[in-house]
């Protein structure tokens, strides 16, 4: 048994600007998810996406035979229908959106690599989609970056002006890439890339990024400490559910 407290990229930058009441559901859900977050279907857009990536944004039959399979697929329900909708949105906005990628980058798939980060007590899961690396002169090893989507049509990284939610979200994209693929190269800031699909924007690590990176620990330090008493009230809430249905 998983005894690991495992929270998605997603919900940890979204628990960063979230109300306690919230911040509680956010947690609750990550012990139990709701068949509202399980039955989405952008993980099969995102590994699509990650195709189109590496051929520079040329060849996007990944995604077109994705798209034709959501048209011919029968919704059982309001919800499923809906949920074959927004995937088939999302498959249009990430073929006509501006991807930041340079031409002198080479664009790789993700096989192989670690998928999960773990600090401060809990084990956040960010599951790149592709991995970017860049030569320089003079230096051996290339410079590397990841490229994460980000799923989120009625909460965008973006709020007015502030993106800052998008650039949180890069720099724990950058503290990933420099924690887990050393081997691979150098982590820069400028190739840690999270692109919010819906909205059609993207946002890069922060190039100071201490004071971020000690808000990321103090949030999953925060997460880890009320992870159990929240476990023990929905386990309690469950068994008296349980015995009030008995009688």
């Amino acid at each position: 048994m998983d005894t690991r407290k495992i929270i998605s990229a997603h919900k940890l930058i979204e628990y960063a600007f979230a109300s306690p009441q919230k911040r509680v559901t956010i947690i609750e859900n990550a012990l139990q998810p709701p068949t509202f977050i399980m039955d989405t279907m952008y993980p099969d857009v995102e590994r699509a996406a990650g195709h189109f990536l590496m051929s520079n944004c040329n060849k996007s039959s990944h995604l077109d035979r994705l798209d034709e399979i959501y048209q011919k697929r029968e919704a059982h329900s309001d919800h499923h229908e809906q949920r074959l909708l927004n995937a088939m949105d999302a498959i249009s906005h990430v073929k006509t959106m501006d991807w930041p990628l340079n031409d002198i980058w080479s664009v790789e798939n993700t096989q192989g690599i670690p998928t999960d980060m773990e600090f401060c007590g809990i084990t956040v899961r960010i599951k790149p989609c592709v991995i970017i690396k860049r030569r320089q002169s003079g230096f051996k090893y290339p410079f590397i970056g990841i490229v994460k989507t980000y799923f989120g049509k009625t909460n965008p990284l973006r709020i007015g002006e502030n993106s800052e939610r998008g650039v949180l979200f890069g720099t724990l994209l950058h503290w990933f890439t420099e924690e887990n693929l050393s081997s691979l190269g150098t982590a820069d800031t400028n190739m840690c890339i999270v692109a919010d699909v819906f909205d059609e924007r993207t946002y890069f690590a922060a190039t100071r990024y201490k004071q971020r990176r000690k808000q990321l620990e103090a949030l999953a330090q925060e997460i880890a400490d009320r992870w159990d008493p929240i476990s023990e009230r929905l386990q309690k809430r469950d068994v008296n559910r349980s015995a009030s249905v008995q009688k």
